[in-house]
Parts: C-alpha cells; structure tokens; sequence
C-alpha cells in the first residue's frame, strides 16, 4: 500500500510541477517583420519606453490599435513608459519618432510590423538604430514580444555584445584585457 501511495505523490508532484511550469510560461512569441509607413491607418495608441538620460539606448516607441484585441505591456516599471491613446497612425509616427530623438548617440529608425505565426498584427515597433561605428551595428537592442491571451508582454534589453562593450568603458571595439 505505501509503494502506491508513494507513487501516486509522485505523480502528483509531477504534475504540479508541470502545471507551475506551464502557468508561468511567457506565451506565444511574436515575430517582427518589415513594414512601411503606408501600411498603418487607423487610430492608435501609442507606447513610449525609455529615453530616461541623453545617451539612453533603451528606448522604443509601440504602436497598437486603440479599440483593437491586442494590448501592450512592458516587463519592467511602470513609470519607465507612458501611453499616449487616440493618435491617428500619421500622428503616432510623428511623435514616436520625435521621441526616439532623445537619445545623442541616434542615427534613424527601423519601423517594423508585430505579428504571430499567422500573420496577424499585434502593433507596430519603431526602433532607434545607431551608426555601426559606435557600437559596432546599428540594431544595439534584444527585444521579444510573447502574446498571453490578447496581452503582449514586451522584454527589453540591450543586446550581449552592446552591453559588453558599454561595461568596457564604452568602446564597442576594447576587448576588456
């Protein structure tokens, strides 16, 4: 009787374990692909991260349909974005791409579409690039979009080698020795 007791605990912890495992799962990741400009029309709200100091590369500006199915959050502090609702795509572009601005060290932007496997829209990313000779490429962030349920949670850190050159005293090209 307790071998069964044993091995029905057992089985019982496994699947809790699974079920703790499945439940924090970030969800389905998303895709980004080229778009232009052209491509958004409609009413949108706009996201706003970073820009927190003049050489902040953190930073990325999100487009999502106002009354659409998808919302946006970011996996960070609340006070580190602002959302601003009811821009049309024009408008929202405009000020995203002021926004991105902020930072000395930015060259331009890299307007992307955020989609599933189906190619369903989630929203739109614009994203600062650099000039390849500071950090040694003009893309210096990681960025994923995971979808729960109609919420996308967006994950954003500068890539390994941008950190890396940052912690050796800000020259993309030191090799640290």
């Amino acid at each position: 009787m307790k071998h069964v007791i044993g091995k029905f605990r057992s089985l019982v912890m496994i699947l809790a374990a699974f079920l703790l495992l499945n439940s924090c799962m970030a969800g389905k990741r998303l895709d980004i692909k080229g778009t232009v400009p052209a491509d958004i029309q409609g009413t949108y709200a706009l996201l706003l991260y970073g820009c927190k100091y003049g050489n902040d590369l953190e930073n990325l500006a999100i487009l999502y349909r106002d009354e659409g199915p998808f919302t946006f959050d970011i996996y960070s502090l609340p006070t580190s974005y602002r959302v601003i609702k009811g821009l049309s795509a024009d408008e929202a572009l405009k000020q995203a791409d002021k926004f991105l601005r902020c930072s000395t060290d930015y060259w331009k932007t890299q307007l992307s579409k955020i989609v599933d496997r189906e190619g369903t829209i989630a929203g739109y990313e614009l994203r600062p690039l650099y000039a390849p000779y500071q950090y040694g490429h003009m893309d210096v962030l990681d960025i994923s979009y995971w979808l729960r349920d109609s919420k996308v949670t967006v994950y954003i850190k500068l890539d390994t080698d941008t950190q890396k050159s940052i912690e050796n005293n800000g020259s993309p090209f030191d090799s640290g020795k």
